[in-house]
């Protein structure tokens, strides 16, 4: 026998020889303790949710009964041998034994490859949806132009110029319809443990216009409990003990307005649909007043009317993903691939309707750069249309329009898929190396190459219309001026001008007369002097939604 087998099985027998207890009793105290003292680290520090789809408490299980079968392993001097597994104090681990069996069979039972049809059915999707018809047309609908990275530029400057940049941070930012706006949001967080002791309570919390990059406000208000503070202040704890019983969401709750414009943290709570091992799927949301600390649980069909997401994005997607992946059956999406899909890499917020969506596109395995559909689903009640609109992926899409200004150094932002007069069309803004929006960009989700990029919105979205529908265009009309004002426009002045209808002008709308056109000062120095009554001769774009004067001449 080699030297170091016999080593090893001498100091084994010499370790057995001192597990020997004079007293079970003390070694029962002693576990007692060690029970306690992990179950307490466990609800205080790890707010381990004390629900059987929870991964950690099921592990929590396994480890106690573990810790009681420790008897099994010290001889008592009175008896002179070690217990029985068989007796009474094998238990705890034979019951040990058969939680980690039976994990193991349930998450096999229950996987996709005997359940594919039930993780399909985890969402219901509506394959019928006409997308001009269900989407707001774009002259109504409120696009935003500030995304989540520029929100965190703009809400850190702001932290900055209000001398709470040293101390504070800002958290994580949440979209939502409010007050007739969208707006970004997020909480003012302590940087670390000394700033938390240094200050009563955060300053408040960070509200950004998503349609205007101007609208910066840091909105001061009382918020005592935050998740970077501390013991008792920690939002999580705070929210935990209440509702120790229910199985949430991974990550830190969300911030929301309610009908008062009381900032409330909102996180979802979910469960395992599947023996409580897998299909995940939310149930309800936790909501807790920052202020007082009170918390309240909610199920998902009677959550107040002010809370816009009831399904975290996370449960939503991989939702999607089950829904598309497992169209015929296991085998189908792991060899012949038919008919199965995969969501896109283009995950959007949108508003439409009054409801907020999460929308992505869907694309065929195989790896091209087109779609063949989009879904929209209400993260307040899971209802999802999948519209086929077949196209470019939001990625062709963002490099067209990044073609589009090759001399730039610009990065596109998400593109977001608009219902531009019945026309797929995907819009995003261009930002240079600091964060800022340059561009605005469409591109027609069909054809990609039908792409109109211009510095000023309201222009790259006249520049789209020719190119979608060329006979919008009048050039060259001898025309009175009836009105003209001028207004800035994140810092640019435009003018908007009503002409007099000329006569026998039968191709024109019979709106005419009350349409204003927009007309940027870059187009030429003599709109500051221009005057009702002066004659012009203009080209005019006369769109369905926006009116643009693109060549201006003043008589006289």
């Amino acid at each position: 026998m080699p030297r170091s087998t016999a080593d090893f099985r001498a100091s084994l027998e010499k370790f057995k020889r001192k597990l020997v207890v004079k007293d079970r009793r003390r070694l029962l105290i002693v576990l007692g303790v060690l029970s306690a003292a992990v179950t307490g680290f466990a609800l205080y520090f790890g707010l381990m949710p004390i629900h059987p789809a929870s991964g950690g408490f099921r592990l929590y299980l396994v480890g106690m009964l573990l810790i009681w079968s420790v008897p099994l392993l010290f001889k008592s001097e009175k008896a002179g041998a070690r217990p029985k597994v068989k007796s009474g104090w094998g238990a705890p681990f034979l019951a040990a034994l058969f939680l980690l069996v039976l994990f193991v069979v349930l998450a096999l039972a229950v996987s996709p490859l005997f359940m594919a049809k039930e993780y399909r059915g985890l969402v219901t999707v509506r394959d019928d949806g006409d997308f001009a018809a269900a989407v707001e047309n774009y002259d109504s609908m409120q696009i935003p132009v500030v995304d989540r990275n520029l929100a965190v530029k703009l809400g850190d400057k702001k932290l900055g110029e209000d001398n709470y940049g040293s101390q504070f941070e800002v958290g994580d930012y949440n979209m939502i319809a409010y007050d007739g706006g969208l707006y970004w949001i997020a909480p003012v967080e302590y940087r670390g443990f000394f700033q938390w002791t240094g200050r009563a309570e955060s300053p408040g919390y960070i509200r950004i216009n998503a349609l205007d990059p101007s609208d910066v406000q840091l909105v001061r208000c009382e918020m005592n409990y935050v998740g970077s503070a501390y013991l008792w202040d920690d939002l999580s704890r705070k929210s935990y003990f209440p509702h120790m019983f229910r199985y949430r969401e991974a990550g830190a709750p969300h911030l929301e307005l309610d009908d008062a414009g009381r900032p409330m943290f909102v996180q979802s709570v979910v469960t395992k649909r599947f023996a409580f091992t897998a299909g995940t799927d939310a149930v309800g949301v936790i909501v807790t007043d920052p202020a007082g600390g009170k918390s309240t649980y909610y199920a998902a069909d009677a959550c107040p009317d002010w809370i816009d997401r009831v399904y975290p994005e996370s449960v939503v997607s991989g939702q999607l993903g089950y829904w598309g992946k497992y169209v015929h059956g296991f085998f189908n999406a792991l060899f012949a691939k038919r008919d199965v899909l995969e969501l896109s890499t283009g995950i959007n917020y949108i508003y439409n309707n009054g409801r907020m969506y999460l929308q992505t596109g869907m694309t065929s395995v195989g790896g091209d750069e087109s779609i063949v559909g989009v879904t929209m689903t209400d993260v307040r009640t899971k209802e999802t249309t999948f519209y086929r609109v077949a196209g470019a992926t939001e990625y062709a899409a963002a490099q067209s329009a990044l073609g589009a200004e090759q001399a730039q150094r610009f990065t596109a932002s998400d593109p977001i898929m608009i219902n531009f007069n019945g026309i797929p069309t995907y819009f995003m803004t261009l930002k240079d190396d600091e964060g800022l929006v340059k561009r605005y960009a469409y591109v027609n989700v069909a054809d990609y190459r039908l792409v109109a990029v211009d510095a000023d919105r309201t222009a790259a979205l006249a520049a789209y219309e020719r190119l979608v529908s060329p006979d919008s265009a009048t050039v060259g009309l001898t025309l009175t001026v009836a009105d003209i004002r001028d207004v800035i426009i994140d810092g640019n002045t435009v003018y908007y001008i009503r002409f007099v209808r000329p006569e026998g002008a039968s191709t024109l709308p019979d709106d005419f007369e009350r349409r204003n056109f927009r007309a940027p000062l870059t187009l030429t120095s003599d709109l500051a002097f221009l005057q009702p009554g002066d004659t012009v001769t203009a080209d005019l774009f006369i769109g369905s939604g926006e009116n643009l004067v693109t060549a201006l001449t003043v008589h006289g």
